[in-house]
């Protein structure tokens, strides 16, 4: 039964397809009972096929556009018997086709389909008043406010056009900004990210599968942009993000015995403030140095001074406990014996781990 789980859901979804034709016929040769009857199993489906594919884990691009069909398929398939009967339909009918084109035409644009609660509660109420229209045609007696509904329907499918053409330039907006912030970025960090000392921190082991050089690119970018947004230093954050654990070798390897305050967690932050004073002095600034030194509160004895610096010391606590506290990460930590002696298959491990953390 498994291996047919992926299938049920898909097929349900085109079943409303497949049947749209044969209720197209019921109602126009008048077998209305049947038709509703019909009608409501098939749009009932909408809502079965995405409780199965969530249910069993077997969501797919593929599902997600059949169910986008579908629904317009049989929507039209429906409306287009009742236009007959109530010319007051043809407007939900031409809205609902619109809609479905310029869905495409995003769709075409972006390669994603697009996806709103607006539209989805759009066409559940398309779906009931074309089942009242039903009603109407069979009980010509009832004092069913059908034009009133269909008015309504149309008043939604207008503003649901209205959020998708919103939303699309919205998304598009969103995405070129996040191509100038990166573009940006990655201007403010040039003079450092090919620096000899900068590269040398790829082989330095940070958290375990990740290195100095990865960790604090994270920090400095994930710092940048919550700097930008608040418009704070945002240039000063980047930079001091990607300085803050500039420090002078790999700690691990270390089995000299040191005092406690002498231990890495305690002097790193100065030996990397020194380093880049060293390396880097023309871009150092009070700010910048107060960043890379205070990173580490409390562990140092003065709290940092600017906000920027404070930042830092969050994002780095929050980026470091993100990577660590993933459940693969601790199951390999608690579970896995001899770290040391299955170095290269915890390599693998954790690179593909690394990829669906970025994902």
């Amino acid at each position: 039964m498994d291996k047919y789980k992926k299938y049920i859901p898909n097929i349900l979804t085109s079943s409303r397809i497949v049947l749209t034709p044969i209720i197209v016929y019921l109602g126009l040769t008048n077998h209305i009972q049947i038709l509703i009857a019909m009608a409501a199993i098939v749009a009932l489906t909408d809502s079965l096929d995405g409780i199965l594919a969530r249910k069993w884990n077997v969501q797919s691009e593929l599902g997600a556009k059949l169910d986008a069909i579908s629904d317009k398929v049989l929507i039209i398939g429906l409306l287009t018997i009742l236009i007959i009967r109530n010319h007051s339909f043809f407007y939900v009918l031409i809205l609902e086709c619109i809609i479905a084109i310029l869905n495409l035409y995003f769709y075409l644009r972006r390669g994603i389909a697009n996806s709103l609660m607006i539209g989805k509660i759009k066409t559940w109420i398309v779906f009931i008043t074309i089942i009242i229209g039903l009603f109407d045609v069979i009980f010509d007696n009832w004092n069913i406010p059908i034009n009133f509904l269909v008015y309504f329907t149309v008043l939604w499918q207008i503003c649901t056009l209205i959020s998708y053409i919103i939303n699309y330039f919205d998304t598009k907006a969103k995405k070129k900004r996040l191509i100038e912030d990166y573009k940006e970025f990655l201007t403010i960090i040039d003079p450092f990210i090919k620096h000899p000392e900068i590269i040398k921190r790829k082989g330095y082991m940070h958290h375990i599968g990740e290195s100095v050089y990865a960790h604090t690119l994270r920090v400095s970018y994930d710092s940048y942009k919550i700097a930008k947004k608040f418009g704070w230093d945002y240039k000063a954050a980047a930079i001091g993000g990607l300085l803050h654990d500039f420090y002078d070798k790999p700690w691990q390897g270390n089995k000299e015995k040191t005092p406690f305050f002498k231990k890495h967690g305690f002097v790193h932050a100065e030996q990397a403030r020194i380093n880049a004073l060293k390396y880097f002095p023309e871009q150092m600034n009070p700010k910048i140095e107060d960043i890379i030194k205070k990173h580490m509160f409390p562990l140092n004895k003065r709290p940092p001074r600017y906000k920027e610096s404070w930042l830092i010391s969050l994002v780095d606590k929050a980026d470091s406990m993100d990577f660590l506290m993933h459940p693969k990460i601790l199951f390999h930590l608690l579970f896995m014996k001899n770290i040391e002696e299955t170095h290269k298959n915890k390599r693998a491990f954790l690179k593909n781990i690394k990829k669906k953390l970025h994902e």
